[in-house]
């Protein structure tokens, strides 16, 4: 290659690289994302990988395909959904032109004028980028700041005695006098279910799908303070998980949407279960318990701790989703599913990336679940209901990001294609 058509693929990478998430958006095969809240966070399924809420982006912050990867830029999201491995030459200047709009440069020589229309477009990208990103940056703060105070509102006023008991009772196959004390567990007595936006309506207002009864926990901070909510739906009439069944209208199918949804912020929090206390307003885990056991939903951490006793020595906490639980990973780890490929826009048979069992080096404290400092020993509760080589691969780096600071970690795995609480729900009632 000439030195001018090197130079030329260099300040068109460059370009690229200063192309902003929402800038490349139109520009890629994403027509069947949701926007969610004025945050601008944009959900659905991946046109890669499929699945139904599998990709998330959020312009300005990053993208996230769960079980499969997620970056910070344009030009990795765009590889993403193309199916293009960055690590190829080639692929990465394709993934350079989807998020440009352009063609790569094929060489030629490059007049004067354009020159200088290519520098001036790549400064005042630059410029436009700092700006929107400063003002996304303060709207996302505000934001923030009042969905947590709704989701601490919901768990305040929640019921401490309420339905969540015998729902928990049911699913756990005991008595309501079994079952161990996780004293932050409340119930709401009718919550609404929204989903989507009304598209007949100009104000594109979210739409009520069910309301019902709900049983609702906090989501807490390592501060103690409350950051989020968990909500998990309830219909008592239905076995064997005693959930609704809510359908999804926009859905070709009427596919079922999940019973369970989160409010406010989740990551670098966890839901407290057993073996922590209220003080001035926070809740805060003891200090005399160094052992740790958490999953990623509340029944299967609360069946861990039926199977224990529970133990005196242990804090028992869920972590929400798997996502927090096993933190971010090092995009070096990711690796090709041995088994599922899809095609890409084109046609050709790609395979589909997992992510790898390495944490990120770079992650901060709010990027996952936390553990007290003082934990010398950690118990993570797996499921195996879901698609294998990501949950391995996930409950591998959970350990890893866990165990980086001293503490035993070790994994409980359930028979394959279940979890604790399938086999307990297909156990005869017990006492």
């Amino acid at each position: 290659m000439s030195a001018v058509a090197a130079r030329l693929r260099d300040l068109f990478v460059e370009e690229a690289r200063g192309v902003g998430i929402g800038e490349a958006m139109p520009l890629l095969p994403l027509g069947g994302l949701r926007a969610m809240s004025v945050t601008g966070e944009h959900v659905g399924p991946c046109p890669l990988c499929g699945g139904r809420d599998r990709l998330q982006v959020k312009p300005g912050v990053g993208w996230l395909c769960r079980g499969a990867a997620e970056g910070r830029d344009a030009i990795g999201l765009a590889a993403h959904v193309l199916g293009l491995d960055l690590k190829r030459g080639g692929d990465f200047l394709e993934a350079c032109a989807a998020v440009l709009g352009r063609s790569v440069p094929d060489g030629r020589d490059e007049d004067e004028a354009a020159t200088r229309e290519r520098a001036e477009r790549i400064a005042a990208r630059k410029q436009a980028a700092e700006a929107s990103a400063a003002q996304r940056e303060g709207e996302a703060h505000d934001f923030r700041a009042a969905e947590q105070a709704k989701a601490r509102g919901k768990w305040q006023h929640g019921e401490p005695d309420g339905l969540h008991l015998t729902y928990l009772a049911r699913r756990l196959q005991r008595y309501i006098r079994d079952l161990p004390v996780a004293p932050f567990l409340r119930t709401i007595a009718a919550e609404t279910y929204w989903h989507g936006r009304d598209e007949r309506d100009p104000r594109r207002v979210p739409v009520e799908l069910f309301t019902g009864p709900a049983m609702v926990a906090p989501f807490v901070a390592p501060s103690g303070h409350v950051i989020g909510c968990h909500l998990t739906w309830i219909d008592l009439a239905r076995r064997p998980k005693f959930r609704p069944l809510i359908l999804d209208p926009a859905a070709p199918r009427g596919d079922p949407l999940p019973s369970k949804k989160m409010r406010g912020t989740k990551k670098g929090g966890l839901i407290p279960l057993i073996g922590f206390y209220q003080h001035d307003g926070l809740i805060l885990p003891d200090p005399h318990r160094p052992r740790f056991v958490s999953g990623e939903g509340i029944e299967n951490t609360v069946i861990a701790a039926l199977a224990e006793g529970p133990r005196a020595d242990t804090i028992y906490a869920a972590a929400g989703d798997l996502g927090n639980l096993a933190g971010p990973a090092d995009q070096t780890s990711r690796f090709t599913h041995p088994e599922i490929r899809k095609p890409d826009k084109n046609g050709v048979m790609r395979p589909v990336f997992v992510k790898g069992p390495i944490p990120r080096a770079d992650q901060s404290p709010d990027d996952a679940m936390q553990v007290p400092p003082w934990v010398n020993e950690i118990l993570l509760i797996a499921d195996s209901d879901s698609e294998p080589y990501a949950t391995a691969s996930d409950m591998a780096r959970g350990k890893a990001r866990l165990g980086a600071g001293g503490a035993i970690v070790g994994i409980a795995w359930p028979p394959a294609g279940m979890d604790f609480s399938d086999i307990v729900s297909l156990s005869p009632l017990g006492n």
